[in-house]
């Protein structure tokens, strides 16, 4: 369903109440309590506008837009009703596009924002997401072991050519994998777009297996890598992503000799 067609469904405007609807986390945004919070502790039922919400079917229906306040609403003990515009006969994929329409002026995470085009079906992120889980990481805001939060920066990657792009993301991933494991410093968001862009540009020319071998090996592991990336920005210029490619062919070309990259340019 195209973005029109969503627009021209049918939906009306109708009243609801605390209790009659309900928030599916597969196409929502996580929830953030202070934010809940706020709303709750100075509670104007006149604030609460009207939410966006989609009817499944009898006694389920989904809030695409407005769950802070409804939960706020909730959390003050509010009574009245609430004023919904209500979709009829949406799918999943069409919930999450109608949600991700709907907060194009308000600032939404990048991880909420991939998410949701698992959700709608879009192939650049169930591309990545195929990627990641493969590699046995999931995408979160918490760091810890197999946990990713930097899917801009592998994203940026995935961007870098119609056909270049997709296989320098999933070597990226690979390598890391291959190199450190699943710690999450292996998959810092400035490591991820220096090593895809670093792939991108020698392509075939690079032994993945041999790099993620070299990677493993070097001193300090991606921290170390990290921190003389940022020494040589600070002492050459240049940003930072381009730094950790220079230093990644440096690695990879120690003891090499007809097999070398050419040098970074």
């Amino acid at each position: 369903m195209s973005a029109s067609s969503i627009v021209n469904a049918d939906h009306t405007i109708v009243e609801r109440k605390v209790g009659d609807l309900s928030v599916d986390p597969n196409v929502q945004r996580a929830m953030k309590k202070a934010r809940v919070d706020k709303i709750a502790a100075d509670f104007h039922p006149e604030a609460l506008g009207v939410i966006t919400t989609s009817y499944r079917e009898p006694g389920l229906i989904h809030i695409v837009d407005g769950q802070h306040r409804y939960r706020a609403a909730e959390a003050a003990g509010y009574q009245g009703s609430i004023k919904t515009n209500e979709y009829r006969g949406l799918t999943l994929a069409q919930e999450a596009e109608l949600f991700r329409l709907l907060n194009t002026t308000e600032k939404v995470g990048p991880i909420d924002q991939f998410l949701v085009a698992c959700i709608e079906g879009r192939k650049s992120a169930l591309d990545l997401a195929r990627v990641l889980k493969d590699n046995g990481w999931s995408v979160s805001t918490a760091a810890g072991k197999g946990k990713i939060s930097a899917i801009r920066s592998l994203e940026r990657v995935y961007g870098l050519g119609e056909e270049i792009g997709p296989w320098a993301a999933a070597a990226t991933i690979a390598v890391v994998t291959s190199a450190w494991g699943h710690i999450p410093s292996a998959v810092n968001g400035s490591l991820i777009e220096g090593i895809g862009r670093m792939l991108a540009k020698y392509g075939d020319q690079v032994d993945l297996s041999d790099l993620g071998k070299r990677l493993s090996g070097s001193a300090g592991g991606p921290d170390a890598l990290l921190g003389y990336a940022r020494g040589q920005k600070l002492g050459g210029g240049g940003n930072l992503t381009t730094q950790v490619a220079k230093a990644v062919v440096t690695i990879y070309n120690e003891r090499r000799r007809s097999t070398k990259l050419p040098s970074w340019q």
